[in-house]
């Protein structure tokens, strides 16, 4: 045998001892091996079926493996693990490399028992503690081709809660590609498993060890949250539904080159039907939660989140003695030692300087909300609210948010307790763009509106309602307590107040505000402009009997300050208001309307009001009194007077803040006044109305300069001027107003109620000073009308029967004017002193007198004594007219010559008794003169026998008024119809009295 042949033989043998090790021993000794290692470190007991081991390509398998207790129950096993050395490859690159290992229905059995130690903790026997020196982990270079892990189960329980927990990840496959640590190795990885029975989990991606670098993809698929939240289910205070589930699809990339640098973002992320419950009671639901893009960036801080739709999210609050109950929705409190670490964290956190960003756009959401607060017995309740956001930006405390949009279809708010009632409909909240930085808010516009709001408070009786609503507001800034905006606009077709204990009621439409630079900086406010545009508003008072209603007004205000009890505005225009006011218990009526009221300068300080000055331009102004207020004659005029009286002593007194009121000037006004309590109405118009009055101050030295002029009805002027004291019109008032050519015959109305005539006709000129110094007033009344006439008859049941038409003849002059001085002095402190009452009274006198007292009053205006003008005196059966009669007679004709509208009327008349006997005598003595020396007893005797006739005394008497008129016809010219004979005779006076009679 040569050496060749040999050697051959040798190799076979060695070949042959190789094979038989390899294929054959091997496997014997390294499964003895094995398990004896492993039951020798291990509590469990070990179990290999076989063991196969290919000498050749140096490849390990193992089979049916498992670690089984004392029971003989298996918390580790798997059917294959197959392991293939590259030994050419590891020669060739000179590190470890394997083909692939192959791990084939791995089982895993994890038991957290009740002290929370984990079953596989204590798979390790104890051993001594060894101190290891640290090494690299990557100090071996080595390349895994595959590791393929096929059809996995791990399942794990916990018993701590009396109820197990299991979770189970089923169908576990893992394939890694080229796993080492050579240079530039990049390793791909792909992992499926399910959990449970319904969430699949699919995780795609490649990942190098040095330096460490990670990136894939993870596809989570219908996640039961509830089987992951019952793991700790007493730590939770509520109940999740079976069905909440998460659907996520994630891309992750992971770097750490240079530092941990961590990007994920999603394709996919879902939250669906979330119902929490309590007691039984769900407390909040969401039908689904949509994030279409989320993003992550550690090494930048940046977190952004896109697309977001939250889909009936549904909360449901309740406040009880407990607390609040999502305050309590975990049951455990942080121990001691997590409080430490959240702080040691917070420290750590407040170290960074860079601060995270979070970035939220197109974000939609549809909400309901009630909040039950059993503590407090109130309730709220918001429904349909749907809430749409473009971008919302978080920079550490910074925050930019733009456009906003909520809206909610019904809010309301119920306090039980305090009987109150809020109740809205369709509110949208529209904010543009919205900036907080360091605590200061900027928002660049915000509109509010309402459908309708409701506010009921029954305790108080307090109803608020308004319709439609609209509130916008641009640039809008918070800083602490300065907060600025540039402009503000409210409108709202109807608004009403009602208060139904006060029995006020406020009913407005139209109301359209604006307010221009509004600023309230340190309890200070002020606005350049503030501008209220043609609204209608109806106020009542039912208490004070009062009706206000206002149409169309236009109110401006420009540069208002405030500040506590301080306030100062620059100017104030009320422009074409149409103003009402009636008193609901008379229904008497007060309108103004096209006035132009300009205010320059008001302001309010340390107890100092002030107006620089005063513009009343163009106003109508109206009073109307009804037809059911009755008064008599002096009622009515007194309680006018009487109404105006003012206690001012108290005012004074009593006012402790200072007026200064500049001028205040009137410009083209017009005053109507009208009187329907009449039985014909009355109607006045006073126009062109110009004034001014001066500054008004209440201070006790201060006086007022009064002056007005305007046109009364079509020709008649008015004049009022005069300085009175505005603090105490009492202690100064010296007025003096002129009416001229005032037409008489619009006074009919109340000379019909009051006197029971017409005025046809005439004019009327009034000259009335006041003058009241301390109290004491002191009145001239100078009335002159002119040319008086009187019309019908006017059936009134208040008339004071007063025979005008001789008055007005006895008064009037030869022009035809009646010129009349009525003066009025008393002091005005006295309780009974009515000015009104006393210009009646006076009126009335001299009515009466005139009437009762002709003579009188001719005597005083012709100059004459009343004796020598009202009766004809004649001796006993004297009836011619000698001087002694021309001398009452000529003057009686001058009166007649004068007033020819009066006639005289003459009434025979002789003295029964004394010219009887004159006329006995007469009748003896021419009969009897030789009887003259009989002694007068005799003579006496004799002359009473005499007889005479009536008729002769009736013809002297007679005589006597057709001589008077004789002579005063022919003598003096004297129209016949001014001399009136009467035919019945009187017989007490040889005179003749006389009367006065008014020619008609």
């Amino acid at each position: 045998m040569g050496k060749l042949e040999k050697s051959f033989y040798w190799l076979c043998f060695i070949l042959l001892v190789y094979i038989t090790i390899g294929f054959k021993l091997i496997p014997i000794i390294l499964k003895d091996q094995l398990i004896k290692n492993l039951d020798e470190n291990l509590t469990t007991k070990t179990s290999i079926e076989k063991i196969e081991f290919n000498p050749f390509t140096i490849a390990l398998k193992i089979h049916n493996f498992k670690l089984s207790d004392e029971n003989n129950n298996s918390d580790i096993s798997f059917k294959e693990l197959d392991v293939d050395f590259a030994l050419m490859r590891s020669i060739e690159k000179r590190h470890i490399s394997f083909q692939t290992i192959f791990l084939d229905e791995l089982y895993l059995n994890i038991l957290e028992n009740k002290d929370g130690t984990l079953n596989l903790t204590k798979l390790v026997k104890p051993t001594p503690e060894k101190t290891e020196e640290s090494s690299s982990s990557f100090d071996i270079k080595f390349l895994i081709s595959k590791i393929d892990l096929n059809n996995a189960d791990i399942n794990f329980t916990s018993n701590i809660d009396e109820k197990p927990f299991t979770l189970t990840l089923k169908d576990i496959d893992y394939t890694i590609y080229d796993l080492g640590t050579y240079k530039d190795a990049l390793s791909s990885n792909n992992l499926t498993f399910r959990i449970n029975e319904d969430t699949n989990v699919a995780i795609g991606g490649a990942f190098k060890l040095e330096p460490f670098k990670m990136y894939g993809k993870i596809d989570i698929s219908n996640l039961k949250i509830k089987e992951l939240l019952d793991f700790k289910k007493d730590f939770f205070n509520f109940n999740l539904n079976e069905d909440a589930n998460i659907n996520l699809v994630l891309n992750y990339n992971i770097d750490t080159t240079k530092d941990f640098d961590l990007k994920l973002n999603s394709e996919k992320l879902e939250i669906n039907n979330i119902d929490l419950k309590q007691n039984n009671k769900s407390i909040a639901s969401l039908k689904k939660l949509d994030i279409k893009r989320f993003d992550f960036d550690l090494i930048n801080q940046n977190i952004k989140l896109d697309g977001i739709n939250i889909d009936t999210l549904n909360a449901n609050m309740i406040s009880d003695k407990n607390g609040i109950n999502f305050a309590n929705l975990i049951k455990s409190e942080p121990s001691k030692e997590e409080i430490k670490t959240e702080q040691k964290d917070e420290n750590t956190q407040n170290n960074i300087s860079k601060p995270w960003i979070l970035n939220l756009s197109n974000i939609q959401a549809t909400t309901n909300f009630d909040f039950d607060d059993k503590t407090n017995n109130s309730l709220i309740n918001a429904k349909a609210t749907t809430l749409n956001l473009k971008n919302l930006k978080i920079v550490d405390s910074k925050i930019d948010l733009n456009f906003l949009d909520i809206n909610n279809s019904n809010l309301s708010f119920i306090d039980n307790t305090n009987k109150l009632n809020i109740k809205s409909k369709n509110t949208k909240i529209n904010l543009n763009t919205l900036s907080l930085n360091n605590s200061i808010i900027d928002i660049d516009s915000i509109n509010l509106s309402k459908e309708n709001l409701n506010f009921d408070e029954k305790k108080s009786n307090l109803n608020i309602n308004s319709k439609n609503l609209n509130l916008a507001v641009t640039n809008l800034k918070i800083d602490g307590n300065k907060i600025s905006l540039k402009n503000s606009s409210l409108k709202t077709p109807n608004l009403n107040f009602e208060d139904k204990n006060s029995k006020m009621k406020v009913e407005s439409t139209n109301i359209n505000l604006n307010l221009n630079d509004f600023l309230f900086n340190n309890e200070k406010i002020t606005v350049n402009e503030i501008k209220l545009s043609k609204p209608n508003i109806n106020f009542k008072d039912s208490i004070n009997k009062l009706d206000v209603k206002a149409k169309n007004l236009e109110l401006s205000i420009n540069k208002l300050s405030n500040k506590g009890s301080d306030i100062s505005i620059d100017y104030i225009r009320l422009l074409n208001p149409n103003l009402d006011f009636i008193n609901l218990e008379n229904s008497t009526k007060i309108a103004a309307k096209n006035l132009d009221l300009r205010i320059k300068k008001l302001s309010n300080q340390k107890n100092l009001f002030k107006i620089e000055k005063t513009d009343l331009n163009n106003p109508h102004i109206s009073i109307i009194l009804p037809k059911n207020i009755s008064t008599t004659t002096e009622e009515s005029v007194a309680q006018t007077t009487k109404n105006t009286k003012v206690d001012n002593n108290n005012k004074a007194s009593t006012s402790k803040t200072k007026l200064n009121i500049g001028p205040v000037n009137i410009n083209n006004a017009i005053f109507d006044f009208e009187d329907k309590n009449l039985p014909i109405s009355f109607k006045t118009t006073v126009s062109k109305l110009n004034g001014k009055i001066s500054e008004i101050k209440n201070t006790k030295s201060s006086k007022t300069n009064l002056e007005l002029n305007g046109v009364v009805d079509k020709y008649g002027v008015a004049k009022i001027t005069g300085i009175v004291n505005p603090n105490n019109i009492k202690f100064l008032t010296d007025i003096n107003m002129k009416f001229q050519n005032i037409a008489m015959e619009n006074f009919t109305p109340y000379t019909g109620k009051f006197i029971g005539r017409e005025l046809k006709s005439g004019k009327l000129d009034l000259d009335l000073k006041y003058n009241i110094d301390k109290s004491n007033l002191d009145a001239k009344n100078n009335i002159v009308i002119t040319k008086l006439e009187l019309g019908d008859e006017v059936q009134s049941p208040n008339a004071v029967s007063l025979p005008l038409g001789i008055a007005i003849s006895l008064l009037e002059d030869s022009d035809g004017v009646i010129d009349i001085n009525l003066p009025i002095s008393g002091n005005v402190d006295d309780p009974q002193f009515s000015i009104g009452a006393i210009l009646w009274k006076a009126f009335v006198n001299l009515i009466t007198k005139a009437v009762t007292a002709p003579f009188s009053l001719l005597g005083a205006i012709f100059n004459f004594n009343e004796d020598e003008i009202k009766s004809v005196k004649f001796d006993s059966l004297e009836s011619e007219i000698t001087p002694i009669q021309k001398e009452t007679l000529d003057k009686i004709a001058q009166i007649l010559t004068a007033k020819q509208d009066i006639a005289i009327k003459l009434q025979a008349s002789y003295d029964k008794n004394k010219e009887t006997q004159a006329l006995k005598e007469k009748k003896y003595l021419a009969r009897k003169d030789d009887d003259r020396n009989l002694k007068k007893e005799q003579i006496d005797a004799l002359i009473s026998k005499e007889t005479i006739k009536i008729s002769e005394l009736e013809k002297v008497a007679k005589d006597r008024i057709l001589n008077i008129k004789e002579y005063l016809v022919k003598e003096k010219s004297i129209n016949k119809k001014q001399i009136i004979l009467i035919d019945e005779i009187l017989t007490s006076n040889s005179s003749i009295d006389l009367k006065i009679e008014q020619l008609k």
